[in-house]
């Protein structure tokens, strides 16, 4: 692994604390003990690889592939990808935007905002497909190398998020945060659970489909969400449908979550995937289904 591998690897790690408001409540101390061990083993792990290709740093270019000769990653065994350069983000939605919030062990691969978010709201940068949800129906979201790969649509600022070795996107590997967020569905009258809240905290306002602040038109009770599928390269991805956890997760925003997994959420303690096994190249897509949206038009 060469240097600036390490070195995108630690800015992951200064960026981890403030992405944990994003994905929910980092006060648990079994959730943070977790997360804590993933890092202190991607940390030493990587000090090694690191020492040794100092030691060595004559023998670094032979590991490289000939022109045209497949690249495949130590830790992963998968085949190491280039992005295409021609990946173009829809920006414009209609509807709704649904993204694909994820992060994999070493917080690589990230995506945190949806493409058609203002300025102020996708400070860590948007890398996803994202879709447009304006009316019941089926929906694709995703990110893939192409996109992870790509300058923000608005911020025009590379993914600081992203381990690449010459050319190559290095693969990801497990899951630190995994959800879908449909933004402007929520009212912020109840919780997840259908609970009522106390105070509601979004504001009236235009566009709640690309503003997270603003009062949506439903409760989380009032539309029906699941998860259909997800894929991994193209391939099929288990999950136990039992333990997705959906709704208005986070008070704070009108986003409808789908919570396939997160390490400072609800999912944390008894996942409905194995993230040990989610590893890709290439891509990763998760389909879902919507009911209940009747107070569109």
């Amino acid at each position: 692994m060469k240097i600036k591998k390490f070195a995108a690897a630690l800015c992951a790690m200064a960026m981890t604390t403030a992405m944990f408001t994003a994905c929910g409540d980092s006060d648990s101390s079994s959730k943070s003990e977790a997360s804590s061990k993933k890092a202190e083993t991607t940390t030493t792990t990587t000090a090694a690889e690191v020492s040794a290709v100092a030691s060595e740093a004559d023998t670094s270019a032979a590991a490289a592939p000939a022109d045209g000769e497949p690249y495949y990653d130590e830790v992963t065994g998968l085949e190491c990808q280039t992005p295409s350069g021609d990946y173009t983000p829809v920006t414009e939605f209609k509807g709704y935007d649904a993204f694909l919030m994820f992060a994999d062990y070493n917080w690589m691969w990230s995506n945190f905002a949806g493409q058609g978010y203002p300025e102020e709201n996708r400070a860590d940068g948007a890398y996803g497909v994202d879709a447009d949800i304006t009316g019941d129906g089926e929906y694709t979201v995703a990110i893939n190398v192409d996109s992870i790969a790509a300058n923000d649509a608005v911020l025009n600022s590379p993914n600081p998020q992203i381990i690449l070795d010459g050319d190559y996107v290095l693969p990801a590997q497990g899951a630190v945060v995994f959800c879908i967020d449909i933004t402007g569905i929520c009212d912020g009258t109840t919780n997840f659970e259908g609970e009522a809240l106390e105070k509601n905290q979004l504001t009236d306002g235009e566009n709640p489909g690309i503003d997270k602040n603003v009062k949506g038109k439903y409760t989380g009770q009032d539309v029906k969400v699941e998860l259909t599928s997800i894929k991994i390269d193209g391939e099929e991805f288990p999950f136990d449908a039992s333990k997705i956890v959906y709704g208005n997760i986070e008070d704070a925003n009108n986003c409808y979550r789908i919570e396939i997994y997160n390490d400072y959420g609800l999912t944390c303690e008894d996942p409905g995937i194995d993230t040990d096994a989610l590893m890709f190249a290439k891509s990763l897509e998760c389909t879902f289904t919507i009911e209940g949206l009747t107070k569109e038009g």
